[in-house]
């Protein structure tokens, strides 16, 4: 009966009020409302309410208690002990800078150098990000006292004497580094003395003075090499620099082959030993590099003693804060504990007189009420099916009415409600028959199910099956009416609305019938309370036209999009093949031209054969004259320049033709000059328009405006552009003209090298008719349909400058005037 309500709350919601006379039974009087100046309720409440007060002040005070300890705690562990972990952390990364510090001075090498210095600087970045977070710890706080107020200062003075460390750090390996470099070229020097002095043991010396004043030299310059006085480092380099004064002196006026020699080793002397960036030069500035380095030491040493007092004495106060804190703690949880015991043991006391007074006024009769209800209810004689005129008449004897206070009051009121139960459960079985004829009769689906066995089934469900509900019911599982792979997912819907109790939203799947035909369905369900336990109920429709006229429309989608998909490979092919075309064209006007000259060269080297074999002849019989070895010569020398100028222009023209026909057959990225390349594209299509005698091309672009690009993109759209002219626009008998422009745009602000190129393609020709300009840039239109057009010229054109080179191309034409084609591209433009 639960069941059947729930399947038909909703019908029954809707139609209650006009079915809300049917088939009721007489309502029963409701007992009287009697009020008392001091009953139950106003005993219950004074004991209660004394009982509350006693709780509030508990609560309250045990809250505020908690909230000043939370306080406390919470100021403890994120402001306190983070504040004394992070000052000891602070102390601590300062000791690791205090031991790394000499090392940095007495590096000797630049990888010990770098390695030194990269953990200074690692250790003043995490001490740098402690002191922030101490900034932060303490801006946190929120409290202002005169030992935060010194803890800031000491934190400033700390962060403050980091920075200068910092730069002070940076310094004294600035100057490690320098005083490493120089003592590198200063090694580097002495080898090159040494390997001097080698070659001086094998060089003769004629007067035995010179060799003398450089070994004298040398064994001072080591001596000097010693020297820790920058003074004293500097004289020694003057002395050196009179000794090899007086060393050119001798070398100049020694004689050959010793002379030269000698001012050749003085030479190398004075490069190794007082020129710039030589062995005195390098000491000097090594011994500078060096004492500026121990001043900076010293200073770092001060300034990493004074961040230890600010440091120490940071965490010294925080130390004592803390412990303060936890002290005040300690001693605030002992005060409010005594205070909370104490208002315990008073709600005790007054928790045991309330209850005898309970239960002496109220919770004896309240039992004696409730055994007579149990009485009467064990009898049956609540649920006999007469009205109250026709119930029995001791069916509320037991129930006690004694007394005047509000238990008598409930004890009428039980009277009351018994009748009114029975009066409802007697409509409802009235209701429930009515609705039971609406549900079975709907034309959706219902079927109702535990564990997908049938617990109810209407004849709309049955019908969609081709069963009888006896049937349905029989049915040892709904599973056998999906296939197998919709099962899986029906069962995890079933626990979802088992767990959740949600409604779950349509879905479709197929079914299938007893018999084996197949049919789609959407179903939707709910969790309900049927019978004896949960259920589910789902609501379901066939809806198997609908996805067969779904199927047939997609067929026709599915073939659609392959005819679309043929079509698009068919212009693909056919636009390579225009590009091929092209390429043709170009290999046939370039092998024409080639012809000439490769014929001009063939003649004239035959004809330098006849001249070579005439003279062979009168030389082998000794007839050869001045004269006629005069005439070969002038003869050879023209056929040599004939046979040269006309190889030179072959060979211009094949290197021009091979530029441009391997850039239009690959897609290699470089960079190229603008005007260069359009000359030399020029150069391979003039066998094109060579005839024309009355046509002029002319190109103007700076020479040096370079693009980094696909300049085979490029050559194919100028190549497109000009024969589209020469096709279109001109006339072959009459004077025209192609002019082809670029330029730099204007700066858009991209910085230097970036910017983009305009290139415009212009003819004085016949012009484009204002109804075929929109147009020109489609695939396959043409204007030369029964001429051997195929309409993809421009198309490549309008593809290639917006796909491949990122541009634009626009177009502006007036009949009988010419046409101008604009492109706008990136200079550089980025990877495809």
């Amino acid at each position: 009966m639960d069941g059947m309500a729930s399947l038909i709350a909703p019908i029954a919601a809707a139609a209650s009020d006009a079915l809300a006379g049917f088939g009721t039974a007489p309502v029963p009087t409701p007992p009287p409302n009697r009020r008392r100046r001091f009953g139950i309720a106003v005993r219950i409440t004074i004991g209660l309410s004394v009982m509350a007060l006693l709780v509030v002040l508990i609560g309250g005070l045990s809250m505020s208690s908690f909230r000043l300890f939370r306080a406390e705690v919470t100021a403890l562990s994120t402001n306190t002990l983070p504040e004394v972990i992070t000052s000891a952390d602070l102390h601590g990364s300062l000791q690791k800078l205090v031991a790394q510090l000499p090392q940095l001075a007495a590096a000797t090498s630049t990888p010990q150098r770098r390695s030194i210095y990269d953990g200074l600087v690692t250790e003043l970045d995490s001490m740098q990000l402690l002191v922030a977070r101490m900034r932060g710890l303490f801006k946190e706080g929120g409290v202002a006292d005169a030992e935060r107020d010194g803890n800031v200062r000491l934190l400033e003075q700390t962060r403050s004497t980091l920075l200068i460390l910092a730069a002070t750090v940076a310094d004294l390996n600035a100057e490690v580094t320098r005083q490493i470099e120089y003592g590198d070229r200063q090694t580097e020097a002495a080898r090159g003395l040494g390997r001097l002095a080698l070659s001086m043991d094998s060089t003769p010396d004629a007067t035995g003075a010179w060799a003398v004043r450089v070994g004298a030299l040398m064994a001072r310059v080591a001596g000097a090499m010693q020297l820790d006085h920058l003074s004293r480092l500097k004289g020694e380099a003057r002395a050196a620099e009179r000794t090899l004064t007086d060393l050119a002196r001798i070398a100049t006026n020694t004689p050959d082959p010793t002379g030269p020699l000698m001012a050749t080793m003085q030479e190398e002397l004075s490069s190794l030993l007082v020129a710039p960036g030589g062995l005195f030069d390098s000491a000097v500035e090594r011994l500078q590099a060096r004492n500026r380095a121990q001043a900076l030491t010293a200073q770092s040493r001060v300034l990493v003693e004074t961040v230890e007092r600010s440091t120490r004495a940071l965490y010294d106060s925080i130390r004592d804060q803390s412990a303060e804190r936890t002290d005040a703690l300690a001693d605030l949880i002992a005060e409010r504990t005594r205070a909370v015991m104490m208002l315990a043991g008073a709600s005790v006391i007054l928790a045991v007189c309330v209850y005898f007074i309970f239960r002496r006024f109220l919770s004896s009769r309240l039992v004696a009420l409730n055994r007579a209800v149990l009485a009467r209810s064990s009898g049956g004689a609540s649920t006999a099916p007469a009205g109250p005129a026709t119930a029995p008449a001791d069916a509320t004897a037991g129930i006690p009415v004694d007394g005047d206070d509000e238990i008598t009051d409930i004890g009428a009121s039980i009277r009351y409600f018994i009748d009114e139960i029975d009066r409802r459960q007697r409509a409802l079985a009235d209701n429930e028959r009515r609705f039971r004829n609406l549900v079975e009769g709907s034309i959706q689906g219902i079927i109702i199910h535990r564990e997908f066995h049938a617990v109810y089934a209407n004849d709309a469900f049955a019908t969609m099956l081709g069963l009888s509900i006896a049937d349905v019911m029989a049915l040892p599982s709904l599973l056998a009416l999906v296939p197998v792979e919709e099962r899986q997912p029906l069962i995890d819907n079933y626990d979802q609305l088992l767990a959740g109790g949600l409604p779950t939203q349509r879905r479709r799947i197929r079914a299938r019938r007893p018999d084996g035909a197949g049919l789609w369905v959407e179903l939707s369900g709910r969790r309900v309370d049927w019978m004896d336990g949960p259920a589910i109920q789902a609501v379901v429709v066939d809806v198997t036209r609908e996805v067969e006229a779904e199927n047939a429309l997609r067929q026709s989608r599915d073939a659609a999009e392959r005819a679309l998909c043929a079509l698009k490979a068919t212009q693909t092919s056919l636009i390579q093949a225009e590009k091929m075309a092209s390429l043709g064209q170009l290999v046939a006007g370039v092998a024409h031209e080639v012809n000439t000259p490769i014929g001009i060269t063939i003649t004239g080297a035959s004809q330098l054969q006849t001249l070579i074999a005439e003279l062979s002849d009168r030389h082998a019989t000794a007839a050869l004259k001045k004269s006629d070895f005069q005439r070969f010569l002038s003869d050879g020398m023209e056929m040599a320049n004939l046979i040269l100028s006309n190889s030179t222009r072959a060979a211009n023209l094949v290197q021009s033709f091979k530029m441009v026909a391997v850039d239009q057959s690959s897609d290699e990225r470089r960079a190229f000059l603008l005007r260069d390349y359009i000359e030399e594209l020029l150069r391979s299509l003039h066998p094109t328009y060579k005839s024309r005698a009355a046509l002029t091309i002319a190109v103007d672009c700076p020479a040096d405006l370079e693009l980094d690009g696909y300049p085979g993109a490029l050559s194919q759209i100028l190549t497109n552009l000009i024969m589209n002219a020469l096709i279109h626009a001109l006339d072959p008998e009459m004077p025209g003209r192609i002019t082809i422009a670029a330029r730099l745009a204007p700066d858009d602000g991209a910085g230097p090298g970036a910017g983009l190129v305009e290139l415009s393609v212009a003819d004085d020709g016949n012009g484009i008719a204002a109804e075929v300009l929109p147009k020109i840039f489609d695939p396959f239109f043409t204007t030369r349909r029964g001429s051997g057009g195929s309409g993809l010229g421009l198309h490549i054109v309008y593809n290639l400058v917006t796909g491949r080179l990122h541009g634009t191309i626009a177009v502006d034409s007036t009949p009988a005037k010419g046409t101008r084609f604009t492109l706008r591209f990136p200079r550089v433009i980025t990877a495809a």
